[in-house]
């Protein structure tokens, strides 16, 4: 009995799918957003060595809401700033809303980006929530759709709510880097 409860656990308990790595000052959130992973940031936000964390670089493809969101509030509660290197990886999606929890926010190596739907797979990019469907797969979310603009606007970065309309729930619109300035989403191109 006690054996079947615990294998019953396992299969309710909510699987983190964020990797979290620090070196010195700079710490990593690489990976698709679910649900638990908020905790699993708070747990990493903890150690003593955590205290020497000044900006968090963002490599992620994006994920559910509510535990990005609660991100957000922990990186702008610590003061962090936030990177992302266009060079190499990507900030889509709800990851968005990570980026702009920063008090700094670092849009790095974005020159060759260029503003729309591009096949590039780089950099800050948008779209309307999404969410499960009745029929299978995925399908427009206008609830997802308010989150991330509120999201935006708690983390007082509205000009980012006017992007996620740019490209459909299936699809990404990255922007550039002076897209990105213009709007206040970035708040500067160079590192830390």
């Amino acid at each position: 009995m006690l054996l079947g409860l615990c294998a019953a656990m396992l299969l309710v308990a909510p699987v983190s799918a964020v990797e979290l790595s620090q070196k010195g000052p700079a710490a990593l959130i690489s990976g698709a957003i679910k649900d638990g992973d908020q905790f699993k940031l708070r747990e990493f936000l903890a150690r003593p060595e955590a205290t020497q964390i000044r900006t968090v670089y963002l490599d992620s493809p994006g994920g559910q809401i509510d535990p990005a969101r609660e991100m957000a509030r922990q990186i702008r509660e610590k003061g962090y700033a936030t990177a992302v290197d266009a060079a190499r990886g990507r900030c889509e999606s709800a990851c968005t809303g990570l980026f702009v929890a920063g008090s700094r926010r670092l849009y790095l190596n974005a020159g060759a980006i260029s503003d729309g739907e591009g096949k590039t797979k780089r950099g800050l990019g948008f779209h309307e929530g999404n969410s499960s469907q009745r029929a299978g797969g995925r399908g427009y979310s206008g609830g997802a759709t308010s989150s991330m603009v509120n999201i935006y606007y708690e983390m007082g970065v509205p000009g980012a709510a006017s992007l996620i309309t740019k490209a459909a729930f299936n699809s990404m619109y990255h922007i550039s880097a002076q897209t990105a300035l213009s709007l206040g989403i970035a708040t500067g191109l160079s590192g830390p």
